[in-house]
């Protein structure tokens, strides 16, 4: 049991370095696709300092410091707070979309509701084929309504494709 414990740690590291590996080899092909010569290729990949991260490397940030005393605290206090910022506005932002599908559900259900009441006035004083029609379809329509675009308000898609919602229709009527 002991063996395997030890094992687990080692099998995940392989797996991040083969896709840091994966990342760095397309960098690099990359750069050798330049149009460059050799010597100069040779010279940008030996210089690449592979590092990601949402705070500068911590050479830059030691560089940073050297410059000025607690500016890599400030630097790293500043990305914390920019994230944390970021949650904050996507938050209120999922929660303005929340609203507004369900106020644009509820003034639908009105608006629906009318047609019916009216469709209902329209079948008692003997009109009852456009009574039916107008039943019929706010009905369809309060249905399609509900199962096409509630999907769309609540969901947080359009921040990684930013398409507004007429965009879509546009999309989908072509």
């Amino acid at each position: 049991m002991k063996n395997q414990d030890k094992k687990l740690p080692a099998e995940a590291e392989k797996t991040e370095k083969e896709i840091d590996d994966k990342n760095n080899q397309e960098i690099i092909n990359q750069v050798k696709k330049l149009p460059l010569s050799n010597d100069e290729k040779n010279n940008i990949i030996a210089t690449i300092d592979m590092y990601s991260g949402p705070i500068p490397h911590p050479k830059i940030l030691a560089g940073y410091e050297a410059l000025d005393h607690g500016a890599a605290k400030e630097i790293i206090d500043n990305g914390i707070e920019e994230s944390k910022h970021r949650r904050k506005l996507e938050t209120a932002r999922q929660k303005r979309r929340g609203h507004l599908a369900w106020a644009s559900m509820i003034i639908l259900a009105l608006v629906c509701l009318i047609f019916m009441l009216g469709s209902f006035y329209l079948i008692l004083n003997d009109h009852k084929i456009i009574g039916g029609i107008f039943g019929g379809s706010s009905f369809l329509i309060f249905v399609g309504y509900f199962f096409n675009y509630i999907d769309k308000l609540t969901s947080n898609n359009d921040i990684s494709v930013n398409k507004t919602i007429e965009d879509t229709d546009k999309d989908n009527s072509k």
